[in-house]
């Protein structure tokens, strides 16, 4: 078309429209929805009657506006027809033009509002959407809607929308359940729409914005314009990160860029930081080229507070109160607002952890019965804080809410512990550190020098203190003499006729175990009636005489928390063989500590709720005697670990080889038999703490054992397994245990499962690291032959924030699934790249590798 053909059309386009046009279209937004269908007809001219026309003058308007459409319809198509034999028509808008777009059939909407605007075009319906801001406007028959966001799902064929528009044929406005989406000038924006934060947790941000729909039609003015693309194609979003403001000390590794898809419309970042505020971006992606962008600020919540604080130290100590020296503290994971200061009156006996929920004054503390409180509220938000600060328990005064009562410090043991509290934008965590017995310990740094000051008070101060020296020495040698003289006397008076080597004491007996029986240690009470309870509990067939153990007390192989472990023989009628293989826990209960005390009927207790079960180790009974108690446990010799390494076979020739001689059943079967017992354990609300696969036994019929009381064997020469690589990073970190982080764990022992004994995180060195890589989205990899469904039910294992994680219930009946399938979850057939080639060689780097420390 010649460009001044075009022009000319462009303009007459223009005029008519601004002939039809109400005010311009410039009649303010609240007054469109109440006036439009009493002031417009379907075409956009006004039809307010005046009283002041005649009929006469309204019919002569009426016919010239008829004869002006039909003049425009004339010259559209005369220029349409010079037109076709040399180029197609392409419409441009021009300044003040009406552009609208075409975006789809979709299925009829529910939501929208009562109230809707009267309209019988789709141009008319657009440009009141418009005016008021919206992105999208709804056609249904007559009745206009205006919204900011479309339901990419509804989309429904656009034949179904085929009721014509009223006043336009030629265009259609819905169907039968089906409405017509038109775009205004807001939705043709690339940038990600009405970006805003969806939710917000330690370590994750979720981000979401409003969906973005490419027309398929384009018009300009009511005219269809083909083969017109102004409106750029989004592939894609990119979502960028950057630390804005922090508490943090640690340094941040850099963010890296996520890419989602173009029909996304909200995307979860995580292994953020806690009380972190980031700039998070997302840029629109046309072609590999940004074509917008949209940003917001957004924090993370605060997080309990790292590293935990060393103890108090007490350095005076008076009847009624207790000075303590508070040291600085630092907190990564957000604002350090205030300091508990607990008092805890220890028992003497037996030493337990306060309840963090039934913590409250010390009227609160009176009322419960509890031997703890909190005696004041410290404010930590100066610039003169984060120093060593003295304190003292007991003067009488509040602090914050708490009243500070004076202590009674006599023939008690009392504690100072303390309680960082963080608060940031309405979310408080608070960490607890325990006060110990080491506050109490003199260093050096207790001592002060006294001097005297001059004069007569210093000289009578002198002189008292030497009498009070010198009467000191007299007694001392004059009790030195007595008790010799009443030594001597007693000697040659008594025993005259007692021979020199005649024994005054008894021998010390020796048992048949090689043990000697000393003397017995002073008893703690409290502890031993409990541990006592526990044992009555226990059914009569667990409480085992000793003469029915036979113990290899050479064979030591582990050495636990309260003591060694050694073989044996258990032997007993109930048995299908009358004798077991058993390993017994050697316990020196008189040297348990108060801690190790409480550790110790924690975990009795723990055991004691337990029943038979099919894969965890028997627990065969009890055994003690004076000095001596023994917990006995079936024993297996082959661990889970040394199963699978061992299972690596040499290839031979076969055009298919296999690197393994397990099938793949049977180690979906394994990991299955490791599920439903830790599932059984977390019924039974035990946490194991220490899974790996060198506590895991499998016995001569290839069934799975789990061990859940004790240590963990010696391996190499009695050297010790580091478990930190099956740990999860709460209890990396925290030591903080649950359910939740022996699902991680479980996802560990699957995982060496599928790779036979393979080495995790095989490159990393040190605990920092390992913490470091899992925190950055490090998991341990996918081999080529450990299939996605398999592989993706480790990574719900590994969910960083242990809620997110699954539980063992559902780990049971996924690989119950995967079960009835082995080979399209595992397959270990591996064909040679050359012949003659060993597959072993061509496996992953962390394959070969066999440190059984590790």
């Amino acid at each position: 078309m010649p460009a001044k053909t075009f022009e000319a059309l462009q303009r007459t386009v223009h005029t008519q429209r601004q002939k039809n046009t109400y005010n311009n279209g410039h009649r303010p937004a609240k007054a469109w929805s109440h006036t439009w269908r009493s002031s417009y007809g379907s075409d956009g001219s006004s039809n307010t009657n005046s009283n002041t026309n005649s009929s006469t003058h309204l019919f002569t308007q009426r016919s010239g506006r008829m004869l002006q459409s039909l003049l425009l319809y004339f010259t559209v198509l005369l220029t349409l027809a010079n037109a076709q034999n040399t180029e197609q028509l392409q419409i441009v808008p021009i300044a003040g033009e009406s552009t609208f777009f075409y975006v789809g059939c979709y299925t009829a909407r529910t939501d929208l509002l009562q109230e809707s605007i009267y309209s019988k075009t789709p141009r008319t319906c657009v440009e009141i959407c418009e005016h008021q801001n919206f992105s999208y406007a709804i056609l249904s028959a007559e009745r206009c809607f205006c919204i900011n966001n479309v339901i990419a799902k509804d989309r429904q064929d656009d034949k179904l929308c085929n009721t014509r528009c009223l006043a336009d044929k030629s265009q259609y406005c819905g169907g039968v359940g089906v409405h017509s989406y038109y775009s205004t000038i807001w939705a043709t924006k690339t940038a990600p729409r009405n970006l805003h934060v969806d939710n917000v947790t330690e370590y994750t941000i979720t981000v979401a914005w409003d969906s973005h729909l490419s027309p398929s039609k384009v018009f300009v003015a009511g005219v269809e314009a083909a083969a017109m693309n102004p409106v750029q194609e989004i592939t894609n979003f990119r979502i960028r990160t950057h630390v804005l403001r922090t508490y943090s000390t640690l340094p941040f590794f850099p963010q890296p860029e996520f890419i989602v898809q173009d029909m996304e419309t909200s995307f979860e970042i995580t292994d953020l930081h806690p009380a972190t505020e980031y700039n998070i971006t997302v840029e629109a992606m046309c072609a590999q080229v940004v074509c917008g962008n949209a940003s917001l600020h957004a924090t993370t919540e605060v997080g309990m507070p790292s590293p935990t604080p060393s103890q108090p130290r007490v350095i005076r100590t008076t009847d009624s109160t207790m000075t303590i020296e508070i040291p600085p503290m630092r907190n990564d994971n957000g604002p350090l607002s205030k300091v508990l200061v607990i008092v805890e009156r220890v028992d003497a006996s037996l030493s337990q952890p306060f309840d963090t929920e039934l913590l409250g004054g010390w009227q609160k503390a009176q009322d419960d019965g509890l031997p703890y409180y909190i005696t004041a509220q410290l404010d930590y938000n100066g610039p003169d804080d984060n120093r060593t600060r003295q304190f003292i328990v007991g003067d009488g005064r509040r602090y914050g809410p708490y009243l500070n009562v004076p202590l009674n410090t006599t023939g008690a043991d009392i504690h100072i512990s303390l309680g960082l509290v963080s608060t940031l934008n309405g979310v408080t965590k608070t960490l607890y550190t325990r006060g110990s017995h080491d506050q109490h310990a003199i260093t050096l740094d207790n001592f002060q020098y006294a001097t005297f000051d001059s004069g007569r008070a210093s000289i009578i101060a002198l002189t008292v203190t030497c009498i009070v020296f010198a009467i000191c020495l007299i007694l001392s040698v004059f009790t030195y003499f007595y008790l010799r003289y009443k030594t001597c006397q007693a000697r040659g008076g008594l025993n005259r006729n007692a021979h020199e080597m005649t024994m005054q004491q008894p021998i010390i007996e020796r048992e048949n175990n090689g043990f000697v029986v000393e003397d017995e240690l002073l008893p703690a009470e409290n502890f031993r009636q409990q541990l006592d309870v526990l044992i009555s509990a226990l059914d009569p067939s667990k409480r085992l005489p000793r003469n029915a153990l036979r113990m290899n007390v050479n064979d030591i192989f582990a050495d636990g928390r309260y003591g060694e472990v050694i073989t044996g023989k258990f032997i007993s009628a109930a048995l299908p063989e009358a004798s077991a293989d058993c390993q017994l826990h050697v316990l020196a209960l008189d040297d348990l500590q108060g801690k190790e005390q409480a550790h110790l009927l924690r975990d009795f207790r723990n055991l004691s709720k337990l029943q038979r079960h099919e894969h965890l180790l028997d627990f065969y009974g009890i055994s003690s005697s004076t000095d001596w108690f023994y917990l006995v446990f079936e024993h297996q010799t082959v661990s889970l670990k040394r199963r699978l390494i061992e299972s690596r076979r040499v290839p031979n020739t076969a055009p298919m080889q296999r690197i393994t001689a397990l099938s793949e059943e049977l180690v979906l079967q394994w990991i299955y038999e490791i599920a439903s017992a830790l599932e059984y354990l977390s019924s039974c609300k035990v946490v194991h703490k220490q899974l790996c696969s060198h506590n895991i036994f499998v016995t001569a019929d290839a069934k799975l054992k789990v061990s859940v009381f004790g240590p963990i064997p010696y391996v190499q020469n009695e050297r010790k397994i580091d478990i930190t690589r099956w740990l999860a990073p709460e209890a990396l970190r925290y030591q903080h245990f649950s359910v939740k982080s022996d699902v991680w764990s479980f996802a560990c022992v699957a995982w060496e499962c599928c790779t036979l004994g393979g080495t995790l995180y095989a490159n990393i060195t040190n605990t920092q690291q390992l913490l470091d890589a899992i925190k950055s989205g490090s998991r341990p990899a996918q081999p080529s032959f450990v299939f996605q469904d398999l592989y993706q039910l480790l990574l719900n294992c590994w969910q960083l924030e242990p809620s997110e994680r699954i539980n063992f219930e559902e780990i049971a009946y996924n690989v119950r699934q995967l079960m009835t399938s082995p080979r399209h979850a595992l397959c270990f057939d591996r064909v040679p790249e050359l012949p003659g080639d060993n597959v072993l060689d061509t496996l992953p780097y962390y394959m070969p590798m066999l440190e059984m420390l590790n």
